[in-house]
């Protein structure tokens, strides 16, 4: 469904990938990099997805000058100018819900919506990391491990990958300066966590919830990390709906303590 492509940006190519039809919107991969799904391509029915493979992901080279959080939005921004020439939608999953609101923050110009899926970034000291057993692991990330589909990168790409998250942010699991600038964020923002998430803490969305001024925070129920994974048509519809609503994208707040329905 997703054809391959190459952007030739000022700083270098990037890889990406595409399909669909419908208003642009660009997803920015987690750790294990471009990851196609029965929730991304129900995202598909509905939009023009564009997912770019951030440098150094999925067997791509690294950038010169692109070792920052910061130059990666900026590398980004640029991609969006080439490849879309106007503001787009963008939703980050993990690592690219932490990248993706660094482009919000730094080029508020580029972006119509932003969607935060399970965001990284965002992880209290007082918070202990998530664990680094695979098991542990595949069940903080899954909660529905055999609706995954079947791996095709091997176990040297999937490590590369992961230390491609150092490049970008070293050892950091709370971005002190992005959260100071979250306020700056201007355009509409959903913000997604599974209930059953091991890998982002809850105090990590709730700060983004009371520090970005529009946004909508929404717990989907019975989902894990990847909830494009766990629960592809829940995750297809609920952003979908958000892109296509804007402003009239309800959500119930309930009554306890003003915290926002889960998507059941």
């Amino acid at each position: 469904m997703f054809k391959e492509k190459s952007s030739k940006l000022a700083k270098g190519s990037v890889k990406y990938f595409t399909g669909g039809s419908g208003r642009p919107l660009i997803h920015l991969h987690g750790a294990g990099g471009v990851r196609p799904n029965d929730g991304l391509e129900a995202l598909a029915e509905n939009v023009t997805l564009y997912m770019p493979v951030l440098p150094g992901f999925d067997g791509t080279s690294a950038i010169d000058g692109i070792d920052s959080m910061e130059a990666l939005a900026d590398l980004v921004a640029d991609f969006i100018d080439k490849e879309i020439g106007e503001a787009a939608d963008i939703i980050g999953l993990s690592f690219g819900g932490w990248l993706a609101a660094w482009v919000a923050t730094l080029h508020p110009d580029k972006v119509g919506q932003l969607c935060l899926e399970n965001p990284a970034g965002f992880r209290p000291d007082s918070v202990p990391a998530p664990s680094l057993d695979p098991e542990i692991r595949k069940q903080q990330m899954y909660a529905y491990p055999d609706r995954v589909p079947t791996e095709t990168k091997s176990e040297d790409a999937l490590a590369k990958n992961h230390a491609m998250l150092a490049h970008y942010h070293g050892d950091t699991s709370f971005d002190s300066a992005l959260a100071g600038q979250l306020g700056k964020i201007e355009c509409l923002t959903l913000i997604m966590h599974g209930t059953r998430d091991g890998r982002v803490p809850e105090e990590a969305v709730q700060l983004l919830k009371r520090e970005i001024p529009r946004s909508h925070l929404i717990y989907v129920y019975d989902g894990a990390h990847s909830l494009e994974a766990d629960q592809p048509a829940r995750f297809a519809h609920l952003v979908s709906d958000f892109m296509e609503r804007a402003e009239a994208f309800l959500v119930n707040q309930g009554s306890a303590g003003g915290r926002p329905q889960q998507v059941l």
